[in-house]
């Protein structure tokens, strides 16, 4: 993929990124919230391959991509795939779950296949708790056990005709570990008027920072090591200013923040976190325009031979991440059912750059793709 296509991948997936936040921070007012948005397009985007009609113009539309032709699609996506086919800190898997006795279309099965680098597998959601067992088996081992039990038994019956799939687990080193020796307790406020004692990482080196009058904030970039992926925090200046940012980020791109970012010295204290979010993706869907998958309405008529009609009836996301000394590791998968500081003295004129209120965080490449995003306000 060119530069200018990397670019305009990033662009409309940041777009989408920050939709989709904007919606699951409104249903989830007050928690960490963490998804991986690149998993979720991905997901429908393999769905969008077997979609017609307004189906298909609604998904175009709601997952900001670059095109309306399914071939074009599919090879963007196929081109960002392949980039991360050796990667060694992120890997990427789908799958396509069929319903047994529903052959797909030979060129639904070819797109996923070339394009997605996907594959197909036959079960029987008729026995619900085998098949959920089966899936969620496969989640577990491409997330490297961090996404555990993704799809209730309940969730499958007789109806259920087509399961997809996406998994994506992050494991990345900091090109500057912090050490385990500085971290101690510390406080971080929750509002105004709350606080908790964390354990606060503490590190002082020379990385990619910037102040963000326009946004009331700041940002620090954090590098993974033998990767072109990092973590960016978006800290906002006022210990209750979260809202405020999250508001005047829906209008501001990654890439101006990224732009801005100038090797200084910093002195960071970070807190050690975890969090895990699981979610059902069917409203945030529908408030951002594709609606008509989950309705009988719905034209899915590019995926099996038989032309029975299908739709959407659930989305499940669940993502986790955790960042401590040596790194982070993350995970996310998307299933799509059709039915105090140590004693050193710091020089005064260091910048200091103190993540000790609700933040904003993303794991980056170097196109300002979105792997993964969130924010964390509660310990």
């Amino acid at each position: 993929m060119t530069d200018n296509a990397n670019m305009e991948f990033s662009r409309r997936l940041a777009l989408f990124s920050n939709n989709v936040y904007e919606k699951l921070s409104a249903q989830n007012p007050g928690q960490n919230i963490v998804f991986s948005p690149f998993a979720i397009q991905t997901c429908a985007a393999m769905v969008r391959m077997g979609a017609e009609g307004e189906t298909a113009t609604q998904l175009d539309q709601g997952l900001g991509l670059a095109s309306s032709d399914a071939e074009k699609i599919a090879d963007s996506f196929r081109k960002v795939l392949a980039g991360y086919k050796d990667s060694k800190v992120l890997r990427i898997a789908n799958k396509i779950f069929v319903m047994k006795g529903y052959p797909l279309r030979r060129q639904f099965v070819q797109l996923q296949t070339k394009q997605f680098l996907s594959t197909a597998k036959s079960v029987n959601f008729a026995r619900s708790d085998k098949a959920a067992a089966t899936i969620n088996k496969w989640v577990e081992k491409r997330t490297k056990h961090l996404i555990k039990d993704l799809v209730p038994a309940t969730a499958l019956n007789a109806n259920s005709r087509l399961v997809l799939v996406n998994a994506i687990h992050f494991k990345g080193t900091w090109q500057y570990q912090f050490s385990i020796y500085k971290t101690w307790p510390d406080t971080f406020h929750l509002d105004g008027d709350h606080s908790v004692r964390v354990p606060m990482m503490v590190l002082n080196e020379w990385f990619r920072y910037a102040d963000l009058p326009s946004l009331d904030a700041s940002a620090l970039e954090l590098p993974y090591k033998d990767s072109d992926h990092s973590m960016l925090i978006v800290l906002p200046n006022s210990k209750t200013g979260l809202s405020s940012l999250e508001e005047k980020l829906r209008a501001t791109t990654l890439s101006l923040i990224t732009k801005k970012l100038q090797k200084t010295e910093v002195l960071v204290k970070l807190p050690k976190f975890k969090a895990e979010f699981q979610v059902e993706l069917t409203d945030v869907f529908q408030q951002l325009g594709m609606s008509k998958m989950f309705t009988d309405q719905a034209d899915f008529g590019k995926i099996l031979k038989n032309q029975d009609p299908l739709k959407v009836s659930a989305i499940i996301h669940k993502a986790f991440i955790e960042v401590n000394e040596k790194g982070t590791k993350a995970a996310a998968v998307t299933d799509l059912l059709m039915i105090p500081l140590s004693l050193t003295i710091y020089p005064p004129e260091l910048k200091r750059f103190t993540v000790d209120h609700p933040f904003k965080f993303y794991i980056i490449n170097k196109d300002s793709t979105v792997l993964f995003a969130g924010s964390i306000q509660k310990f």
